[in-house]
């Protein structure tokens, strides 16, 4: 693709996806623009384009950016859109699972927050793991998180597949979210549950002794147990490991990490673990 094509083909779906105005284009309820109006605003830009020229450059691209409707001369982004449209989609029921991949650096918000659309009207899920770690890439160290959709479908959300083979539902809290091999998915019973279980084994020896109080589980990881708890005081975190023997021991036991903050953990745990789960 020419430089001069790889322009056209950002102001086309800047135009589709996020300012139609800037275009002098209009947008029907659905995100459909006339032909001939992206024609002329290309060439209020400088770049004489024709309709022929248009087709032959969405057939260009690896991945279908553009819907083209030649019998209505009309043309819509497939996915990606900022501005509000309503969805011509069916809903679809998804795979169990799906992927959503990202940067390693953008997880501490998704944690704290889960997946937010952002700009984008939709988030956006796939159903290959090897599609959505090249996502990932486009912005850093890739990570990817897996999507109970099941559970999802269960509590209202609707999933819409683009021709693209993108899959889109509104923003997932991050007690739905897998960042294997830990899990968010914890809730007030068993945060009391684990606390409980560690006011047994701590004495006045160890390092929690008198934080128990302030810390908030986070996580949990899958293979061993290991806990992840928030000091509702500061930015400390701790990976705890309960023994579940309900006997307080020299202040070693229960096995206690120290982590900054979350984000000091994310980079020297959760990527590493995730690396090895997937290997």
């Amino acid at each position: 693709m020419s430089t001069s094509q790889q322009k056209i083909s950002k102001l086309i779906s800047f135009w589709l996806r996020h300012k139609p105005q800037d275009g002098n284009i209009q947008l029907d309820k659905f995100g459909w623009a006339k032909i001939d109006d992206i024609l002329i605003a290309l060439r209020s830009n400088n770049f004489d384009f024709t309709s022929s020229q248009l087709i032959e450059l969405n057939k260009s691209f690896d991945k279908i950016r553009w819907e083209i409707d030649l019998k209505n001369q009309k043309i819509k982004a497939t996915h990606g859109h900022s501005v509000s449209i309503e969805q011509e989609l069916n809903p679809e029921i998804p795979n169990e699972v799906l992927y959503h991949g990202t940067a390693s650096k953008n997880l501490s918000g998704i944690i704290k927050k889960g997946l937010i659309s952002g700009q984008r009207q939709y988030v956006h899920l796939s159903e290959s793991k090897k599609m959505a770690l090249e996502v990932g890439k486009r912005h850093g160290k890739p990570f990817l998180i897996e999507i109970n959709t099941k559970e999802l479908i269960e509590n209202g959300w609707e999933f819409f597949k683009t021709q693209q083979n993108v899959w889109l539902t509104s923003n997932i809290p991050a007690k739905y979210l897998e960042f294997n091999p830990w899990t968010f998915n914890v809730d007030k019973k068993l945060n009391k549950t684990i606390k409980s279980e560690l006011k047994k084994e701590i004495n006045n020896s160890h390092q929690l002794y008198g934080k128990l109080k302030k810390l908030e589980l986070l996580g949990l990881h899958n293979p061993n147990d290991d806990c992840l708890f928030k000091n509702n005081d500061n930015d400390e975190v701790y990976v705890i490991h309960p023994t579940w023997s309900g006997k307080k021991d020299n202040g070693i036991w229960p096995s206690t990490l120290k982590y900054e903050n979350l984000e000091n953990w994310i980079e020297t745990r959760l990527v590493q673990d995730h690396e090895d789960w997937y290997m």
